[in-house]
């Protein structure tokens, strides 16, 4: 079976859920079942073009291998069986991380606070310098 084909079945499993780990090995499979198939059928005395083709046809249609992998329950991903309580999970997760957003936040930004905080501290000293000398002149 062409790589190609691989792919488009690699995309259906992982669309439909299948956990990584089963899509890897379910490819590993296929692909030794085909070089054994094609090495049969170069054994009996078949060309390369026709002995692929026999292969291809042993093996099945791709559509039918990724509908008979995604029937079994039991090799989705946990998000593909229980959406709600992984939807519950991530909403958690997401809702404890909060608290150290800002931090994140600060360490990525690094530059550009201190730029703010330096702008920031030159805006104070300009604006207390300036009501400080209005205090005085108001005063004296």
């Amino acid at each position: 079976m062409p790589d190609d084909k691989f792919e488009q079945l690699r995309f259906e499993l992982t669309r439909g859920g299948v956990a990584q780990v089963y899509v890897e090995r379910t490819l590993l499979e296929l692909s030794e079942h085909y070089a054994d198939l094609e090495s049969a059928a170069l054994a009996a005395g078949f060309g390369a073009d026709e002995a692929a083709r026999r292969a291809r046809e042993a093996l099945g249609d791709e559509h039918a291998l990724a509908a008979a992998i995604l029937s079994r329950r039991e090799l989705l991903c946990f998000e593909a069986r229980h959406p709600r309580v992984a939807n519950c999970l991530h909403s958690a997760a997401a809702i404890g991380a909060i608290p150290g957003l800002p931090l994140i936040y600060c360490i990525e930004h690094r530059p550009e606070l201190a730029r703010w905080g330096v702008a920031f501290s030159l805006a104070v000293t300009l604006v207390g310098g300036i009501l400080a000398t209005l205090d005085w002149l108001i005063v004296v």
